[in-house]
């Protein structure tokens, strides 16, 4: 927006009562450091003005409807200049209730929020800051470098290695700033050379250790050490981009033994988690706990209405719900679809009396229970084959069962019920599409032509070596291999070749990835998600940490 078009605005909504503009701290990156009122705030706002350097998954817990607008600087490249930045700020407060400026690191430490104070100020509008955890201790920390120590550091300095342009000259006091025992630059790639010469003529002994830090507390964080004599050449030679910060002092030697970021079990390891949208987030978070980099490519969306899915056939089965035996669920989507269609009809848990009701597992239990019902019985296994060994030995002849499930399942449960001579009844009550978002990334991250890796047309991001596509279901492997091969004929066979490791949450789940020629490098003991995880963590161990 023009800043000649925003003074347009804010004149014409100058008798708007004004809200309140938060001006807050997204923390270094890591979106676990995001400060409570902070996400609070972001769940509340109307517009959202924020900076490069925010992930989606921080911008994620922004309410349905909320306007986000992206404000980044970059170096020299400047999406809105700050002067139209402030103006925007001022003009977005009237009218809206609550406007967040969400930027990285905290607002008021380079951050320029005391200029965009000082614009709401002029108009009298409301505004609170909301501090948020520095980059310049934070990263350190996550590097294993305690800014200040006993034996080595009683004295900090900050700065910037990046000056306003509008200055003629350096203010940066270089032979004070070198008196410091530890010294911080932020935001110092494109001067890394002169800033360290600069601290070197100033006084600084050249073989001070030094180490400078990419994209700090990310799943991306690169580390080189060295001295400020070398410094800027180990910078080099790790192609470490921005953004970076620098420290200098004799902290930076307790990294060898305080490093624990990158010595997490499973560091380095890139997993692409399949599993549907909204589901994924325990298998992602265990996998980011252990220190992966978890790529969310959600293979499944669930659709309950519309589609294939026969809501009719769905309201029969539930209005004659006294002629079933039995009902099975196989997994929690099942459950909800069902429930929520049940108790639209009008009936409740009193229509299930002397039904025997089995549940494949935790999950699906703990999705029952929100309906109160508890389960006659669940296996030990989380599978169709842990049903089958319960009813083994239940006479089941003439039994009639209602089966709720997805569109297209695993036949194997059905056939064993109908040799039983039970009288089944499978009830899609839901289905499984790849959502477009998925197909899009999809494409980008293995059918892109500008980029090449192992031929595939992977981003230079993935190493192929450390990259792990997990299954955690039928649908997932059966998505993702139609998903493939719609971006390009043959390419799943390349992506096989080409070194990316398979990981299947169970023996079957593995024999119908093997259907596709897929075969699964990991699979899990049991059926569920803790056994994927320590399989994958056991499997990346033994043969893929350096």
């Amino acid at each position: 927006m023009k800043t000649k078009e925003i003074k347009k605005d804010i004149k014409t909504s100058n008798k708007k009562k004004p809200g309140t503009v938060y001006l807050a701290g997204a923390g270094p990156g890591d979106p676990e450091l995001l400060t409570l009122k902070t996400k609070r705030i972001l769940g509340e706002a109307d517009v959202i003005v924020y900076d490069s350097l925010i992930s989606e998954e921080i911008l994620s817990f922004a309410k349905e409807g909320c306007e986000i607008i992206y404000a980044g600087k970059r170096s020299s490249n400047h999406t809105l200049p700050q002067y139209s930045i402030n103006e925007l700020l001022a003009e977005k407060a009237m009218g809206n209730k609550v406007i967040l400026r969400l930027k990285g690191g905290d607002p008021y430490m380079f951050g320029r929020g005391g200029e965009e104070a000082e614009r709401l100020f002029k108009d009298n509008i409301p505004f609170e800051v909301i501090p948020g955890i520095s980059s310049s201790f934070a990263v350190p920390a996550y590097a294993g470098i305690p800014l200040t120590h006993r034996d080595y550091a009683s004295t900090v300095a900050i700065v910037t290695g990046h000056e306003g342009e509008h200055k003629e000259k350096s203010t940066i006091n270089w032979s004070g700033l070198a008196g410091a025992d530890t010294i911080v630059i932020l935001m110092g790639y494109k001067n890394l050379d002169s800033n360290t010469k600069n601290i070197i003529n100033a006084g600084k002994d050249e073989n001070t250790p030094c180490a400078v830090i990419q994209e700090g507390t990310t799943l991306n964080q690169k580390v080189a050490v060295g001295t400020l004599s070398t410094i800027a050449a180990e910078v080099e030679k790790k192609g470490l981009k921005s953004p970076l910060i620098l420290i200098i002092g004799n902290v930076v030697k307790l990294r060898q033994t305080l490093s624990w970021f990158e010595k997490r079990p499973l560091s380095g390891l890139k997993v692409i988690v399949t599993r549907g949208e909204g589901q994924a987030g325990t298998l992602s978070q265990k996998l980011k706990n252990l220190g992966a980099l978890v790529i969310s490519l959600p293979l499944i969306k669930i659709l309950k209405d519309g589609g294939n899915i026969d809501k009719a056939n769905i309201d029969k089965a539930i209005n004659n719900i006294k002629e079933y035996d039995y009902l099975l669920f196989t997994s929690a989507n099942a459950v909800s679809a069902f429930f929520e269609r049940y108790f639209s009809n009008g009936l409740d848990a009193r229509s299930l009396s002397g039904k025997k009701i089995i549940s494949v597992g935790k999950v699906s239990s703990s999705e029952l229970k929100k309906y109160g019902i508890i389960p006659d019985a669940v296996p030990d296994e989380s599978s169709q084959t842990g049903i089958i060994s319960i009813l083994e030995d239940t006479g089941l002849r003439g039994k009639k069962i209602l089966f709720p499930q997805a569109l297209k399942i695993n036949p194997e449960l059905p056939d064993f019920l109908k040799s039983k001579g039970a009288i089944l009844k499978n009830l899609p009550v839901y289905e499984t599409v790849v959502p477009e978002k998925s197909k899009e990334n999809l494409r980008e991250i293995f059918g892109s032509g500008k980029k090449t890796g192992k031929n595939i047309g992977l981003p230079d991001i993935f190493d192929l070596s450390s990259v792990i596509v997990s299954f955690t279901s039928y649908s997932t492997v059966e998505n993702f291999a139609d998903a493939i091969e719609s971006i390009q004929k043959g390419l799943l066979k390349k992506i096989i070749d080409s070194g990316v490791k398979f990981a299947s949450i169970g023996k079957k789940t593995a024999e119908y990835a093997l259907g596709f020629g897929i075969k699964s490098d990991i699979i899990s003991k049991d059926v569920n998600i803790d056994s994927l995880v320590d399989e994958i963590a056991c499997f990346h161990k033994k043969n893929m940490r350096a």
